[in-house]
């Protein structure tokens, strides 16, 4: 083959320098490529050298991996020790609050001239967190008067055979959609006359709660020490017992908990503290924490009791943006002197997000949930940019009325109509602004009718 090469490339070389036979004209070049000589190819390489490059390229991965590997381990035992601990995190809430108020003559004879003014209505700050299925919250309200009060104050097991999840300490009694549903994610800035009167708040007990039928209904069950104060202490041998329950179901849920129907009962049987139970009621406002700013329209004053009960039937629809909620409370008095007693309150609310947000439903305790913004007021993006949205716009309307009167007693009847404008600027920023019109029908002893505006903001920031 080498010899054939050889001869081709020598005619060639003849055929370029003397031209054709007899021909006259100079030559023509017409190319110039060389041709190489197999010799010159370079020799493949040895399968001795190919075995070294494999053998030192695999003994660098190896290098890289066991490096990893030790990386990797480190971390892990840099981690252990706190895979050992409670986890531990972090919960806050500020609310400012300003109100501005309007009386009719008759309102500011009876109840005194109530004066506008500013404060903080709650500023908490806490931690929870969990360990395996133990889990606990220590939150406190620095917006009361003296010292830090508690909140939350409790700790708990979940996963408990029969019993779900176990609660010990201070916390709120099972009892009221609106009042079991956290203050930050209700729509308007106060509770209803009728909440605010009858439903227990915070209370030290013990309550068992768990879920049902894959969660479309929650139950609660605990029983509580109702009349310690806002640090938990009760210290006496006359004190006020309560059994507390509350049972959800979830008849409608589509769309991923965008459309769903709500309905529950709620029911407390409750001791009295020394033979004597009150009830009362502000109009939907309260400026501040510590002190009770703005009086109580309505007010059965002391009533000598053995004891009382509380029932409660709720309701709720949401559809996509529109919710509808509303809730009836009983009130039976077994008095000691007369005739037993008979209290009741309701309110009826609407409301309706403009940019299409819903009102997103906790399963676990059946309750409402926080709301998020489809496009968020201000936020950064991850290329670092600013983008602007609406966040969320909600016009709520609610009517509450309250009910005092029975028998011997003439604690008085009035109802709120409330008007509320919500601006979600992202899911933990959120403005507030409400218009309340509370009318007395019949004020507390000696009657009569008063009216009253109160026109009020809150900026919220939780977390």
């Amino acid at each position: 083959m080498s010899n054939l090469l050889a001869r081709s490339a020598a005619a060639v070389s003849i055929w370029v320098a003397g031209g054709l036979s007899g021909s006259a004209q100079a030559p023509e070049v017409f190319a110039t490529t060389p041709v190489v000589q197999p010799s010159a190819l370079p020799a493949p390489a040895a399968d001795g050298d190919r075995a070294v490059e494999i053998a030192e390229l695999r003994a660098r991965l190896d290098d890289i991996e066991s490096s990893n590997d030790k990386r990797t381990k480190a971390e892990a035992d840099k981690k252990a020790p706190d895979a050992l601990k409670p986890t531990v995190k972090w919960t806050g809430q500020l609310q400012a609050d300003f109100y501005a108020f309007d009386q009719d003559e008759a309102n500011r004879a009876r109840f005194g001239d109530i004066e506008n003014g500013e404060a903080f209505r709650r500023a908490r700050f806490g931690i929870f967190g969990d360990y395996g299925p133990a889990e606990y919250r220590i939150e406190m309200d620095f917006a009361l008067g003296g010292r830090p009060s508690f909140l939350d104050v409790w700790t708990g097991l979940n996963d408990v055979p029969y019993l779900g999840r176990v609660r010990v300490g201070h916390f709120f009694e099972p009892f009221s959609l609106e009042r079991y549903t956290p203050n930050r994610f209700t729509t308007f800035m106060e509770r209803s006359l009728s909440d605010q009167t009858f439903a227990p708040a915070r209370n030290m007990g013990v309550m068992a709660n768990d879920t049902y039928l894959e969660e479309r209904g929650t139950w609660a069950v605990g029983f509580f020490r109702s009349d310690s104060d806002v640090f938990g202490d009760d210290v006496g041998d006359d004190f006020e017992n309560a059994a507390t329950g509350r049972v959800t179901y979830l008849p409608w849920c589509e769309c991923e908990g965008t459309q769903y129907a709500h309905l529950g009962i709620g029911y407390s049987l409750r001791g009295t503290n020394d033979d004597q139970v009150r009830f009362r009621a502000q109009p939907e406002a309260r400026i501040g924490a510590a002190n009770p700013n703005v009086p109580f329209f309505v007010d059965t004053g002391n009533i000598p009791a053995s004891s009382f009960q509380l029932v409660g039937l709720e309701a709720a629809l949401v559809n996509g943006p529109l919710s509808l909620v509303s809730e009836y409370f009983l009130t039976p008095v077994n008095a000691i002197d007369g005739d037993d007693l008979l209290f009741h309150g309701w309110y009826a609310e609407a409301g309706y997000f403009l940019t299409g947000e819903h009102r997103p439903y906790r399963r676990k305790y059946g309750i409402f949930d926080r709301v998020m913004p489809h496009r968020e007021f201000i936020r950064d993006s991850k290329d670092k940019r600013v983008e602007c949205g609406p966040g969320a716009w909600q016009l709520a309307a609610r009517i509450s009325g309250l009910d005092l009167d029975d028998g011997p007693v003439r604690g008085g009847k009035i109802v709120d109509t409330t008007l509320g404008l919500n601006w979600y600027l992202n899911p933990y920023l959120r403005v507030t602004a409400n218009w309340v019109h509370a009318f007395v029908d019949d004020a507390p002893g000696d009657g009569g009718e008063s009216d009253a505006d109160v026109f009020a903001t809150r900026v919220n920031f939780d977390f």
